[in-house]
């Protein structure tokens, strides 16, 4: 059996579904079906039962769908070392992003990342930081781009930098002032991000709100949108705005910053991919923003997240 054998039957076992399987896999369905048939033939037993929807591995299918985990992740280790010989990343790297960040930092960076890493296989997805540290638990996905901290066990932090949060005002709001203090924005209704979102509740805890704010959604653009109609203000992060528009003033000093980080598992091993990668993100954050020196900086809650 090959590798790529192996990668579609953890594929198949993690998304119970030929169709989404191959999606992820970036093969046709009848193409992931025959090479999974053919692994099954040579072992002599079904992998899967197909016959439930969604599909079901079978208990001999789950210690093979097991031990293949294991032995992908020792050959992606063989692309690692090839990559360390040869001074280039390679081999293939799964990353998880909140959303408030991916919106600015994945345009920033995406071209600068398809030559840089020419030989690294990319797979990116906006998740919230639970989803986020449920894959890296199950080791679905490689890396995590997140707010923290977090102090989660068996999670390694790697701050890359600190994003002042700012505040966005009507069109005609009178009060603006070139910083602001709660004082000045505790008289408008607050419109934050949805539950499932960690920007949501740091902005709250920065408002000393701890009661449902007027409107919630599950976009930044839809808040602004409903701040230009004058029903509120919201927080933004300020890498995710145009810092000249007269609508953003920033806190009073110290300002108050969410920490973003990479995160992974202990044990992770694709350390030239994060070492570039890191690099790669710090040339397009300001300078002014590697350190936490000047921020407060906002926690975040995992048990709200």
């Amino acid at each position: 059996m090959t590798i790529t054998q192996l990668r579609y039957i953890v594929a198949l076992d993690q998304f119970k579904s030929f169709a989404k399987a191959a999606e992820h896999c970036l093969v046709a369905q009848p193409t992931l079906s025959l090479q999974i048939q053919k692994v099954e033939q040579e072992l002599g037993f079904e992998l899967f039962d197909r016959k439930k929807n969604p599909v079901i591995t079978t208990k001999l299918g789950k210690a093979v769908v097991d031990q293949a985990k294991n032995t992908l992740k020792e050959a992606d280790k063989l692309f690692e070392i090839a990559g360390q010989w040869k001074d280039e990343p390679a081999g293939n790297i799964s990353i998880g992003i909140i959303p408030t960040v991916s919106n600015y930092l994945i345009p920033s960076i995406y071209n600068r990342l398809q030559t840089e890493f020419s030989k690294v296989n990319f797979r990116i997805s906006e998740l919230p930081t639970l989803s986020i540290i449920e894959k890296l638990e199950s080791e679905e996905i490689d890396l995590g781009i997140l707010a923290t901290p977090l102090k989660v066990s068996n999670i390694v932090e790697h701050p890359l930098y600190y994003e002042p949060f700012v505040v966005y005002y009507p069109k005609d709001a009178k009060e603006k002032s070139s910083s602001v203090s709660m004082k000045h924005i505790e008289k408008y209704p607050l419109l934050v991000l949805g539950e499932e979102h960690c920007f949501r509740h740091q902005s709250l805890k920065i408002c000393n709100r701890n009661s449902l704010a007027k409107i919630e959604s599950g976009s930044v653009e839809t808040l602004k949108r409903m701040v230009d109609m004058g029903i509120g203000v919201t927080l933004l992060p300020k890498l995710s705005v145009d810092s000249s528009s007269k609508r953003i003033v920033p806190f009073d000093s110290p300002e108050p910053a969410r920490e973003i980080s990479l995160v992974y598992k202990k044990g992770f091993y694709k350390t030239k991919i994060l070492k570039k990668l890191t690099s790669l993100i710090l040339n397009v954050i300001p300078k002014e923003y590697h350190s936490k020196e000047k921020f407060k900086i906002i926690g975040v809650s995992l048990n709200q997240d």
